[in-house]
């Protein structure tokens, strides 16, 4: 009888080491989706943006595509019809002035532009010291078994990059695929209003931000949804209610060769 607790002590050693550790757990997806988004900037796809006001929706629609190093939106459709042949004219002279400006650019210059784009998620260098992390179990993301990982601001957190402060205004949870150790959803939530620019406007508490990773080929996970559904203070005066929604779709490998060295073995 002696043995019975040690048996069943030793049959639950596999349930606790198949617990991954959050920490080692986040620092390794978000390598991850570093390197995903990296190469995503050499694929194309169309951008669907939906705003919804009033009663009314205003959808505009982007074909994203690779351009010297950044992505580029070109506008194909406007409040939800195709563009006049006059304007589908200024679009086209908009894509070859950029085009021309950036064949054009130095190696300085070309450097510059690639890092200005890339800094708009320096806040990713952040997220592992701006919360305490909590496993809060499994669950099913489009069939796919993900881990979920809880986010709380973590007090006495002190930012390393210019949009690192944000972080100290949001909590969330993460959802991470377990074989491709890789966001397949993020939601965040605003528990102290945040302030964009100076006086541009300041997103009020309550709001919640959610994002959707698709899975498109090799264990390359890129861009499906971003919601965002809130309210806000423009220009420190007028209060809007934010209801925006960009879906990401068609995505296809375009310029330069879509090399995955990481997914590959996946």
């Amino acid at each position: 009888m002696k043995l019975i607790p040690v048996v069943i002590g030793l049959s639950l050693v596999p349930l606790v080491y198949a617990q991954p550790d959050p920490k080692t757990l986040l620092l390794e997806s978000i390598a991850n989706y570093q390197h995903d988004w990296r190469a995503g900037m050499n694929w194309a796809c169309t951008q669907t943006d939906v705003s919804r006001s009033d009663g009314t929706n205003k959808i505009n629609v982007y074909e994203v595509t690779p351009l010297d190093g950044t992505p580029y939106d070109r506008l194909v459709e406007k409040d939800g019809r195709p563009l006049t042949p006059e304007e589908r004219r200024r679009e086209d002279e908009k894509f070859e002035k950029a085009a021309r400006e950036r064949k054009a650019e130095s190696p300085e210059e070309r450097q510059d532009r690639i890092r200005k784009y890339e800094d708009q998620r320096s806040f990713l260098k952040d997220i592992p010291n701006a919360y305490d992390f909590r496993l809060e179990g499994q669950e099913s993301v489009d069939g796919r078994p993900a881990w979920v990982l809880g986010m709380t601001p973590k007090a006495g957190f002190v930012p390393t990059t210019s949009r690192g402060a944000m972080l100290k205004h949001l909590e969330g949870k993460l959802w991470i695929d377990e074989q491709d150790v890789q966001w397949a959803q993020a939601e965040a939530h605003v528990i102290e209003p945040i302030s964009i620019g100076w006086i541009l406007a300041r997103i009020g508490a309550g709001a919640k931000i959610s994002l959707r990773m698709t899975r498109v080929v090799n264990g390359l996970w890129l861009l499906e949804k971003i919601d965002v559904a809130g309210e806000a203070r423009v220009l420190m005066v007028h209060n809007k209610t934010i209801d925006e929604h960009l879906t990401f779709s068609g995505y296809h490998p375009e310029g330069a060769a879509n090399i995955l060295t990481r997914g590959a073995t996946r």
